[in-house]
């Protein structure tokens, strides 16, 4: 098993030194992985950053997280070739190709915050699934592997359920295709975590391992013995990821702008050495 953590348990907007910090915390928590937000308003060197995962024998996940313009949606209809979206995850692709990532993952299918609470576009599955096969292939070409994320309904519209990311795998019917079980998020989705899982397992690359409130996992109230016993059974190796806001950067700031009220993550230390410890306990069967 791989265990990581995003960038945003630390801060949000980082630059090159930052980045160095945080691989070096990585490193010493002992870590397999960094996840690093991405967008239109976060500039570091990921050449650089790469090469500096690599002497730690770290690696690195890319996500957009960032400013990440509403027209660059590609749920959206749009005339225009390659569609916009298109476009904005191609530019990210690439700086994980040149960081070295395994992994470019989220919401791509959409944009998180744009729900359209109307009757199904009947068109859109299938419409989001070329634009998916164009980047997995992009993806393919910069060895890095293509990611989706469903997400709460309070977050998209597009999927927020294992059956949802699994049709739209299905439909755009590429091998560099994955998926991403957020339990933050499907816990407001399904009532049996060991289906969802079941469900994810052909397609599955990793997991964002919260809780309900986004804290660290053991400290609310889902439901991980049923999670974790899937887990066991299946003999499933992947990607662990810790996630949430740090609730104290910027005096809280930070957290409150991403819609955080409460004091869940005060410092990245404690909430990852937590979350590894939980979830390595609950994957060996101790109490």
């Amino acid at each position: 098993m791989k265990y990581g953590a995003h960038v945003f348990l630390w801060q949000d907007r980082y630059d090159d030194s930052a980045l160095l910090r945080m691989l070096d915390d990585a490193e010493a928590w002992g870590l397999s992985f960094l996840e690093v937000a991405i967008g239109d308003d976060i500039h570091f060197n990921a050449s650089k950053l790469g090469d500096e995962a690599d002497m730690r024998g770290l690696e690195l996940v890319f996500s957009p997280g960032g400013a990440w313009p509403m027209e660059c949606d590609i749920s959206l209809a749009n005339a225009s070739e390659p569609h916009p979206a298109v476009q904005w995850h191609r530019r990210a692709i690439e700086q994980a190709g040149r960081a070295g990532a395994v992994a470019y993952t989220g919401a791509i299918y959409g944009h998180p915050g744009a729900v359209r609470k109307q009757r199904p576009d009947e068109d859109e599955p299938k419409r989001i699934a070329e634009s998916l096969n164009i980047l997995a292939e992009d993806a393919a070409d910069a060895g890095v592997q293509l990611v989706l994320e469903p997400m709460s309904h309070f977050r998209t519209h597009v999927a927020n359920t294992p059956q949802q990311v699994n049709l739209l795998i299905a439909l755009a019917d590429h091998e560099n295709l994955f998926s991403l079980f957020d339990t933050y998020h499907l816990v407001t989705e399904v009532t049996d975590f060991a289906a969802a899982f079941e469900e994810m397992r052909p397609h599955l690359w990793g997991l964002h391992a919260c809780e309900n409130n986004r804290g660290a996992p053991g400290t609310g109230l889902l439901p991980w013995q049923s999670l974790f016993s899937a887990m066991n059974a299946a003999n499933w190796q992947g990607y662990i990821g810790f996630e949430s806001y740090n609730s104290t950067w910027r005096d809280g700031d930070f957290a409150l702008e991403r819609g955080m009220f409460h004091n869940v993550c005060p410092d990245a230390e404690s909430f990852i050495r937590h979350s590894k410890s939980f979830v390595e306990a609950g994957l060996s069967g101790v109490d």
